[in-house]
């Protein structure tokens, strides 16, 4: 009866061990997926564009020939923004011609990136922006042809001036402020990222413990 007792429990624990590493994998697994934000609905036009913060997101679905309009404020100049697009196929069949572009506030084309693929596409644009802080810098992702089953966006701004900006910038505003703008947004997805890799490897190392000791 003790024996039995003494081997109830030590399932008990082991069951409960278990248990604890699956629901810790899976709180690290949540917070990496936390980690990109799920994108808003873009605008059909540049009138309806919807504002995003530097930082990334995940898109839904995109019917052929069909586009969705962002944009983001609050640029230093002299900065220089860049995109990063992964659009996925809804048909491996068919395959996506994605499409990724920006634009000043007076809509003129600055960057544009177009491409085929039967399988997942990624495509990257940049470009050194000129304007004021209060600019709008609109970004254009779509298909130029077949359907898009999801995509997503990564926006990043990294103090960039050329030689032209150079001086304007050192004249309108202290050299701290070509530091890159930290924005909550890319604050809370480093932060999820971050606790969500800590919290596999502390798994990873309690299953490494466990089979160690087990075989000893």
């Amino acid at each position: 009866m003790v024996v039995s007792n003494i081997y109830m429990a030590s399932f008990d624990i082991k069951k409960l061990a278990i248990a604890g590493i699956l629901g810790l994998f899976l709180l690290g697994m949540l917070g990496i997926f936390n980690a990109r934000q799920i994108l808003a609905i873009g605008g059909n036009s540049f009138e309806t564009a919807v504002k995003l913060e530097p930082g990334s997101y995940q898109g839904g679905s995109i019917e052929s020939k069909e586009a969705e309009y962002f944009y983001v404020t609050g640029v230093i100049p002299g900065q220089e923004i860049t995109i990063k697009g992964t659009f996925t196929p809804a048909s491996s069949n068919a395959g996506a011609e994605a499409v990724l572009v920006l634009y000043d506030k007076g809509r003129t084309k600055l960057a544009e990136k177009v491409e085929a693929a039967y399988e997942t596409v990624l495509l990257t644009i940049s470009s050194p922006l000129r304007g004021s802080e209060s600019d709008k810098y609109y970004i254009k992702a779509g298909s130029g042809l077949f359907d898009i089953a999801s995509f997503s966006l990564e926006i990043s701004l990294t103090a960039a001036p050329t030689r032209g900006t150079e001086r304007a910038v050192a004249t309108t505003a202290p050299a701290a402020a070509t530091a890159v703008p930290e924005t909550a947004a890319a604050e809370g997805s480093n932060l999820g990222l971050i606790l969500g890799a800590i919290v596999v490897l502390v798994i990873l190392g309690a299953v490494v413990f466990f089979f160690l000791k087990r075989n000893k």
